[in-house]
């Protein structure tokens, strides 16, 4: 059931991200992460153990952008820093994939959206909003960006149990590195 998508945006990883960031400083923030425990209803949430996908700068110029996915993450939590001219649109489907459900219907509802039968919820999001999303659960993507203005976000990855990295081959493929 392999189908494939577009994704063509630049990231800056976690390890190039500065240590004195103001965005080190809130992920690890304890307040913070009480605060999204709390909208998320989990007792706790733990940082990303692996060393490129905690903290990710995402940027994305005219005609490019992220195919529809689901995230490694169980929460993604992204702070828009400068919306595109036109496009770049944050879609979703939710609730499309459960972590113990029926994947033969899983795939059905996948193939329904791929193939533009099933409505995505589109968020036209500005910039200094903060978008909490458990992106393990549902499928999204942003559209193509339109104009010369660069879209560009922050995202927070955080995951309900500690220790959680992705695996060298994943790093790879997202980041062209295995990050250690």
């Amino acid at each position: 059931m392999n189908r494939q998508v577009i994704s063509s945006k630049g990231c800056i990883a976690t390890d190039q991200i500065p240590d004195d960031s103001i965005l080190r400083k809130l992920y690890h923030d304890e307040t913070f992460q009480k605060f999204l425990a709390m909208v998320f209803e989990v007792n706790h949430l733990f940082p990303y153990k692996d060393p490129l996908s905690s903290i990710n700068i995402h940027y994305a110029s005219e005609g490019q952008e992220l195919g529809w996915h689901f995230d490694n993450s169980a929460f993604a939590i992204t702070l828009m820093l400068q919306k595109p001219l036109d496009g770049g649109k944050f879609e979703y489907i939710p609730n499309l994939r459960t972590i113990d459900g029926n994947l033969d219907l899983e795939f059905q509802n996948i193939e329904k959206v791929l193939d533009g039968k099933l409505e995505p919820i589109t968020l036209d999001i500005e910039p200094g909003m903060l978008l909490l999303f458990r992106g393990r659960t549902n499928l999204h993507r942003v559209t193509p960006v339109i104009g010369k203005t660069t879209r560009i976000l922050v995202v927070f990855a955080y995951n309900e149990n500690p220790d959680v990295e992705l695996s060298e081959e994943a790093r790879l493929t997202f980041f062209g590195r295995k990050g250690y």
